[in-house]
């Protein structure tokens, strides 16, 4: 059962966007859609744990060792080729490398673009895109909100305008008409 909104259910879909990037006489064009949330993600990749020691006072996690900084790194790396990887998946792109069943090849999306032929230039308007497909800014929360009052401001004046004829006038005599 879907919750509703001042009697409205919440629209279906998720945000999507296209990328049209030119290439001499053709185009090439990547479609982009935002994922619904990262359970997928986070099943197949936890969150690395820090190493720590067990004192007096409790576990005491140690948050600055080497290790765990490069796999929380790495775990950041797969995070972003998950969403880039995800949501490009409307584009049907024939990936090589990248294996969306396979967490350790995420992280090649870049490259593999790269050695494909887009420009690095390229590879950040669609990283760019990704996030803000999956993203809300002031911008899209500004139209959203202008929209609205727009409507608001319609119905108003849709109740305040007459929509029949005045019969009589004040007086009480017939109108003219």
């Amino acid at each position: 059962m879907a919750i509703k909104i001042d009697g409205q259910t919440i629209p279906k879909g998720l945000n999507e966007d296209v990328l049209v990037l030119p290439r001499g006489e053709s185009t090439i064009v990547i479609k982009i859609r935002a994922f619904p949330d990262l359970e997928y993600f986070n099943e197949v990749c936890p969150a690395p744990k820090p190493p720590g020691a067990l004192t007096k006072k409790g576990w005491v996690p140690n948050l600055k060792d080497d290790t765990y900084k490069e796999r929380l790194k790495q775990h950041g790396l797969q995070r972003v080729g998950y969403m880039v990887v995800k949501s490009l998946e409307p584009t049907n792109i024939e990936w090589e490398r990248v294996d969306l069943d396979n967490p350790k090849t995420w992280a090649e999306w870049e490259k593999e673009l790269t050695d494909s032929g887009f420009t690095q230039i390229e590879c950040n308007l669609i990283i760019g895109m990704v996030m803000e497909v999956n993203n809300l800014n002031e911008f899209k929360l500004d139209e959203a909100r202008e929209s609205f009052l727009q409507g608001q401001a319609q119905e108003q004046s849709d109740l305040a305008s007459q929509s029949s004829e005045q019969n009589d006038s004040p007086s009480g005599e017939p109108a003219n008409g």
